[in-house]
């Protein structure tokens, strides 16, 4: 299964990436986001990619 598919776990590239901008998310957080969304966040946090879409991803999901 794909890792946004994966509701039990924040992925470690994410919780960098959130660290970095000084953002959290709770687990419940994570949970309520669809699908879409996670996939979002995982690609933006990844290192190869551009991060700055990051945080307003955050404000779009209501995270932030």
């Amino acid at each position: 299964a794909p890792p946004w598919a994966d509701s039990t776990q924040i992925p470690p590239t994410v919780q960098a990436k959130l660290e970095e901008v000084g953002s959290t998310l709770s687990l419940d957080q994570w949970q309520a986001l669809n699908p879409i969304q996670r996939f979002a966040l995982i690609k933006l946090s990844r290192p190869s990619h551009e991060n700055r879409n990051f945080v307003p991803a955050l404000r779009e999901f209501g995270l932030s």
